[in-house]
């Protein structure tokens, strides 16, 4: 696997393991366009890689991921053209993790917002910081929410409070999170 072809995301081998770190923590990771891109191909990369067992998610600095970064949304806005390969993207991403024969541990160092969310609860193993916040907020922006928020929320804490979370775009404490998971 050839790390350098990813600028957003640290990758580093410790044996036969690969951690994956988000890498724009002076923007609290948030997911720009080209990030976005890379995410889309990640786990297929890492499924690929024939030197590596498992795989960590993590984020740099103090937050996993803080979700769309809001020149993506705007730069998506102004040129509705482009909607399609960053769905395009976004859909690689999610059956890209979920299609992952080998178990990916996310390592939740800080809040998980957004797309950060989903793949932090995507993960098989969530190990998170009780500092850590995981929230959806897509319905704060007129939007529903995306990126397989919908599907993998209801599965982890049902679907009333699900609902709650989704409908509100309020952040969940990864403690009370973990008691009812």
């Amino acid at each position: 696997m050839d790390f350098d072809t990813y600028k957003n995301i640290k990758l580093e081998r410790t044996g036969r393991i690969i951690t994956a770190a988000f890498n724009r923590p002076d923007h609290l990771n948030a997911v720009s366009g080209e990030m976005h891109a890379e995410i889309g191909r990640l786990f297929v990369d890492l499924r690929d890689d024939p030197d590596s067992d498992v795989i960590i998610l993590t984020g740099e600095g103090k937050a996993f991921s803080a979700g769309g970064d809001f020149g993506l949304l705007l730069h998506q806005n102004a040129n509705p053209h482009i909607l399609h390969s960053v769905v395009r993207e976004a859909k690689e991403a999610i059956f890209g993790l979920l299609e992952c024969h080998k178990p990916i541990i996310g390592r939740i160092n800080g809040d998980a917002i957004g797309l950060g969310a989903t793949l932090a609860l995507l993960c098989d193993v969530i190990i998170a910081a009780d500092t850590a916040r995981f929230g959806d907020p897509h319905v704060k922006v007129g939007l529903t929410a995306g990126d397989g928020g919908a599907m993998i929320w209801p599965q982890l804490i049902g679907f009333a409070r699900a609902k709650q979370y989704l409908f509100s775009g309020d952040l969940i404490k990864a403690p009370e999170a973990a008691e009812w998971a």
